[in-house]
C-alpha cells in the first residue's frame, strides 16, 4: 500500500514538473481543424476564420480567445466591419465579452495623398451593438494586429484577430455569429461559426 501510494505521489510530481502532463485547451472546429469558410452567395461575402493561429505575445493568447478573420467583400455593397456586429456566446448562453483594441481604416479618396491620412485617429461606427469593451496595450500590438474597423468597398478585403474574452476554461462549445450589415445599418447576412475547446 505504502509503495502504491509513494508511486502514484511520484507520478504527480513527474506531472507538475512536465508540460506534457499540462492539460492544453484550444479552440477548433467540429471536425478538430483551425479554418471555417464561409459564402453568402446573394451578397458576394466570403469570411475566413481560423483558429490557433496567433504568433504575437504569448500573454495575450494565454489570456484572450483570439481567432484571425479575413472578409472578402465581391459583391455589389459596402460592408460595415464594426466591434458590435460580432457575438461569442457559448450553449448555456453566456456571452464572451469582445475586446476591441481600436484599429480602423478608411479609403482614401482618388488622387488624395496617403500620407495625410497616416497620422489621424480614425473615428468608426461601433455597430448593432455597443456589448464590448475598449483595451488598449502599452506595446500596442493587439491593436495593431486586429482585424480594423471601416466600411470595406466592393471588390476589396480586410483580415485581422478578433479578441474575445476567454471561453477555454468555461465552455466546451460556443458559436461565433457576425451580423454583417451596410453603413447605413441595413442587415446583409449572417454568419455563424460553430467553436469547440479540444483538450488533451
Amino acid at each position: 500500500m505504502l509503495d502504491r501510494i509513494a508511486l502514484s505521489l511520484a507520478f504527480v510530481g513527474l506531472c507538475v514538473g512536465s508540460i506534457g502532463c499540462a492539460t492544453q485547451a484550444a479552440v477548433v472546429a467540429a471536425d478538430g481543424s483551425h479554418r471555417l469558410l464561409a459564402r453568402d452567395a446573394n451578397t458576394g461575402i466570403t469570411v475566413v476564420l481560423t483558429t490557433e493561429t496567433w504568433e504575437g505575445d504569448s500573454a495575450y493568447g494565454e489570456d484572450l480567445t483570439i481567432v484571425h478573420v479575413l472578409v472578402a467583400n465581391m459583391g455589389p455593397s459596402p460592408v460595415l466591419l464594426a466591434p458590435g456586429d460580432f457575438e461569442l456566446r457559448d450553449r448555456r448562453g453566456f456571452d464572451y465579452v469582445l475586446y476591441d483594441a481600436g484599429g480602423a481604416f478608411q479609403a482614401v479618396p482618388a488622387g488624395a495623398d496617403p500620407n495625410a491620412y497616416a497620422q489621424q485617429q480614425l473615428g468608426y461606427d461601433p455597430g448593432r451593438s455597443l456589448n464590448y469593451e475598449t483595451v488598449r496595450t502599452d506595446d500596442a500590438e493587439l491593436g495593431r494586429l486586429a482585424l480594423p474597423w471601416g466600411v470595406l468597398l466592393p471588390g476589396t478585403q480586410m483580415r485581422g484577430f478578433l479578441y474575445f474574452e476567454d471561453l477555454r476554461d468555461s465552455a466546451n462549445h460556443a458559436t461565433l455569429k457576425w451580423h454583417a450589415q451596410t453603413p447605413e445599418h441595413q442587415p446583409l447576412a449572417e454568419f455563424g461559426f460553430d467553436l469547440h475547446v479540444s483538450r488533451r
